[in-house]
């Protein structure tokens, strides 16, 4: 029905998506072919447009964005004399430049008039900002993750929206969800395992360390812990993001800003026996083909950047960034979600 309803307006001028956010959106470890921006592109394509319309993606997300710039980070940049708009390879897990300068660029990129064509602009951002080792810190106060997730899932996003909705004013904007990030399904000894190769625990005693034997018995106090503020996490990010979409459209009319949840539940998230993230591979590899080719950029990007802005990014951590991003089913998962909610607006939009 909608490649009919589409077909019937007349609109011949090639639809435009804008892809903007974190390493969530970005497809951190996948191909091109498989990241979930893509694999709706080809939807649109195919099935929205029944081929009779072309589909033109920009996409300016990457791995590590914040939704703005931080101030310690701005602070480090003033003094380098560097601007947000600094890029490196997009597997390269950096704050910058955030979402929001990321739609500055794309605005500068499209020009006056052609923005204003922009069709949908799909975003991802908020978790970034706390971190993930700052939302499972199982020593973290859980308040305070609450206020953290308020302002930035929440503040943050406000701006990042009024922002998206000032350049690209035509623009379905699509907000996509995250997910739990650990549940009581997550493989205790494969958590343990990843923890230590993220501190860089020398590889030949690991096998030691992770026998449930020696592994120390805090470690599952810590994991519950962890998961405690993981469900806090996934909650309060739903709600916040939510509240800043339903805010947004508030001023600039309903259904304009759309939130997608995440498809990923407690059953299927880090280290379960279905997971639909990307797991640990064995000898300190990640499981996504992207593993070298991200770890060379990694080790060329981040000693110069330390080098120039005194900003140091821990380098193992930049390595092992596509862990616990949605695999290639993940991304199909988040593909459907997508689908469920987008096609009812451009229905709406194909009448209206």
């Amino acid at each position: 029905m909608l490649g009919r309803l589409f077909a019937g307006v007349g609109e011949t001028r090639p639809f435009e998506y804008l892809v903007v956010g974190d390493s969530l959106v970005w497809g951190g470890g996948l191909r091109e072919e498989h990241k979930f921006y893509n694999l709706t592109r080809t939807w649109l394509e195919t099935d929205v447009f029944g081929g009779k319309r072309a589909v033109n993606l920009k996409n300016r997300s990457h791995s590590g964005a914040t939704l703005t710039l931080h101030a310690d980070e701005a602070a480090a940049f003033a003094r380098a004399g560097w601007t947000d708009r600094k890029t490196y390879p997009q597997e390269v897990n950096v704050s910058f430049p955030s979402v929001k300068m990321q739609l500055d660029i794309a605005a500068e990129e499209y020009g006056s008039d052609a923005r204003k064509n922009v069709d949908l602009l799909m975003l991802t951002g908020g978790l970034t900002d706390i971190s993930t080792a700052g939302i499972l810190d199982p020593k973290g106060d859980n308040d305070k993750l609450k206020q953290d997730i308020e302002k930035y899932c929440l503040g943050s996003m406000q701006e990042v929206l009024a922002n998206a909705g000032s350049h690209f004013p035509n623009a379905v904007i699509a907000v996509v969800g995250y997910f739990p990030i650990l549940s009581p399904y997550t493989n205790t000894g494969k958590l343990f395992n990843g923890m230590l190769e993220a501190y860089e625990f020398p590889r030949f005693f690991k096998p030691f360390m992770n026998n449930p034997l020696v592994r120390p018995i805090a470690f599952k106090k810590m994991k519950k812990k962890a998961i405690v503020r993981s469900r806090i996490w996934i909650e309060h990010s739903d709600m916040r993001l939510k509240e800043a979409v339903d805010k947004f459209n508030a001023g600039n009319g309903k259904g304009r800003a759309v939130f997608i949840k995440g498809p990923v539940t407690e059953e299927n998230c880090f280290e379960t026996p279905n997971t639909l993230l990307i797991r640990m591979g064995n000898k300190g590899r990640t499981d996504d083909v992207l593993y070298d080719e991200r770890k060379a950029q990694c080790n060329e990007a981040l000693p110069a950047l330390e080098k120039a802005t005194g900003i140091k990014y821990p380098l193992r951590y930049c390595e092992l960034a596509s862990v616990g991003h949605p695999n290639i089913a993940g991304a199909k998962a988040y593909t459907e979600s997508i689908k469920t909610i987008l096609r009812p607006v451009l229905e709406r939009r194909a009448v209206g």
